[in-house]
């Protein structure tokens, strides 16, 4: 949802288009040209449009929502879906370019790093924490526009797909259960070791309000660990429900066993919970973030299946 008035364009909205390029908010009547471009974009099969319409819907009518449409000389061009979520340990927004499309006849004409701008300059009107965004290894123009915008390559892109859990059995003295409220306190601790800054104390009612809503979401089914009463891991799984899909994606954003119960096999139980949890949701895969420094972490991914299928990017770097 854009926050314009027809006044004085703010936000994407006030971002200088290029000649013959018009850019707007996508609308309910976009449905069908929204749904070829990121078509074109996954290389999707084609499927009844119909059953795409309510996630759609629902994307346009978020107020944590926006979505632009690009054409040039009135013919469909390109497409970004920007939006804003919620992360533990952080009182304000993120910002998720989830989505980014040009078609191949429309590069080079600025189109993309006008949607890039459009997405950033949203995301300064909302003040928010930050904005990431995924690409694939071979994608060489996008990474080049990305960092030529300011944003860093930040760390590698895992995903799992089909979604595989493979039984794996809690150490002894070790259990796995749904994170719970009681549990804000060592999560945030825990959140710490990911390089979650510690939240200062005039936004740590904000930062505990993120926490209890995450617990509260039909969406999310978050794992901890504990050993003799100690939280000392945490999973954290969020279903993310894109509108050219039937069934959701299962994202980790936040992965972490402490230090010292790292190498007991805690982690690979722990993932594996996560896993569960999104099979049952019907999960068509899972993905997550890691940064470059986590070298056992990636090796615990791989070993459940992970697959290394690009970067993400952040901004401001």
């Amino acid at each position: 949802m854009n926050l314009g008035n027809p006044d004085r364009p703010v936000g994407g909205l006030a971002v200088r288009r290029p000649d013959g390029v018009e850019m707007r908010p996508l609308g309910r009547d976009d449905f069908g040209v929204a749904l070829e471009l990121v078509g074109e974009l996954y290389d999707l099969l084609a499927t009844d449009a119909e059953a795409h319409r309510p996630r759609y819907e629902a994307v346009i009518r978020s107020v944590d929502a926006t979505p632009f449409l690009a054409l040039f000389e009135g013919e469909p061009a390109g497409i970004a879906v920007f939006r804003f979520r919620r992360r533990l340990g952080f009182a304000r927004f993120q910002g998720w370019l989830s989505d980014l499309y040009v078609r191949p006849q429309f590069r080079g004409r600025g189109i993309g790093r006008m949607l890039v701008q459009a997405c950033v300059e949203e995301w300064r009107l909302r003040q928010g924490t930050g904005i990431m965004l995924e690409t694939g290894a071979g994608n060489v123009e996008a990474r080049s526009l990305y960092e030529s915008l300011g944003f860093s390559e930040a760390g590698k892109h895992f995903q799992l797909r089909p979604v595989v859990v493979r039984g794996v059995v809690p150490p002894t003295g070790v259990s796995i259960r749904l994170m719970e409220a009681d549990d804000f306190e060592p999560v945030t601790r825990l959140l710490g070791e990911l390089g979650v800054p510690v939240p200062a104390e005039e936004r740590l009612d904000a930062v505990r309000r993120t926490f209890l809503d995450h617990l509260r979401r039909a969406d999310t089914a978050s794992r901890v660990a504990v050993r003799d009463g100690s939280v000392v891991g945490v999973g954290t799984l969020e279903l993310r429900e894109p509108f050219f899909t039937l069934t959701p994606q299962a994202w980790i954003p936040e992965f972490v066993v402490t230090d010292a119960f790292r190498g007991q096999g805690i982690g690979a139980a722990l993932l594996d919970a996560v896993l569960a949890d999104a099979a049952s949701r019907s999960a068509y895969a899972a993905v997550l973030e890691s940064g470059p420094q986590r070298e056992s972490a990636h090796r615990l991914y791989e070993a459940a299946g992970f697959v290394d299928v690009g970067s993400f990017y952040v901004f401001p770097s």
